[in-house]
Formats: C-alpha cells, structure tokens, sequence
C-alpha cells in the first residue's frame, strides 16, 4: 500500500487514528501495544472476527512522515511483508505467532547492536564508511578516534572488535 497523508493533521492526530480501535459488523480491531521508534510506529494488533470470534494477531510497522504544507501521514505494513525497520520491541515478539523468522532474526539482531558494550581504548570496525575503524574514546555520547580525528558514532555502524 501507498502513503496516506491527511490535510492539517499533526504527528500526534495521526498516531490516535492508528491506535484508536475500529469496528464494524462482521471484525473489531483493537491495538494491544504500540510505541514509536524515531518515525516508526510499532503496533499489536488483534482482530477479532465476530461471528467465529477467531483472532488473529500480528505486528504492524507504520512509516511516519510529513509533507510539506501538507500534514502527517503514514505508510502500514506487517511483519509479514518484511519491514526494513527492526527497531520492533522485543517483547512484541512474545506477544504474537512468527510471521517471519527472516525478520525477527534482524529485528533480534538490532537489538543486540544498539546494547552492546564498548569499552574506551576498544579498536573497533566500522560499517558502511569511508573510515575503516575507530578507537572508541567516549560512550556518551559514542565517539571514536581515526588518524587523529574525532568521530560521533552511530551504534548501527558499529561492525567487529579490532586487534
């Protein structure tokens, strides 16, 4: 699906729509969970159809994103369409059925990134840059020396730990 933005509305207006429940006659759909991560909103969302009163839960990803003197808007996906955003919550993956492990595995992943330890002195490889590698000389914020320059690290480049 495409983008959908809304005249006027303001980050906060769109997130309520999203999270607000909805019903009609034959579903209801309701969120169980959701935070946002930078411009993304991470959901649980349980719908339940009426008659059979089967549910079905899974995770949704929406893109926030605001168009000049326009308004916010938005752009929905699943777990099962594999997001390129991993930022999901961990604890949203106990909470419904794997739709697909490729993703979870990175989401895990991700994860295991942003909370890794370094330590100052580390010699540490860096990820998608011109700059092989830094020597990490601050945690807060995250800063690491090469060939006598200094460097703000984002903990996404953050590759090996170098001899």
């Amino acid at each position: 699906m495409g983008w959908l933005f809304t005249k006027h509305a303001s980050k906060s207006d769109i997130i309520r729509h999203l999270i607000s429940p909805e019903e009609n006659e034959t579903r209801r759909r309701e969120i169980l969970a959701h935070c946002v991560r930078g411009k993304v909103l991470w959901l649980v969302i349980e719908i339940t159809q009426k008659q059979t009163h089967n549910t079905q839960r899974f995770i949704g990803c929406c893109l926030l994103a605001t168009e000049k003197g326009f308004g916010w808007g938005y752009k929905d996906m699943q777990e099962s369409e594999h997001p390129f955003y991993y930022s999901c919550p961990l604890k949203y993956l106990e909470m419904v059925p794997e739709a697909n492990a490729e993703w979870r595995t990175k989401v895990r992943k991700h994860h295991r990134q942003q909370n890794r330890k370094v330590e100052i002195g580390q010699k540490i490889g860096i990820i998608n840059s011109t700059i092989p590698w830094v020597v990490i000389m601050s945690r807060r914020p995250l800063v690491g020396e090469y060939d006598g320059k200094r460097y703000r690290v984002p903990r996404r480049m953050l590759g090996d730990v170098l001899n």
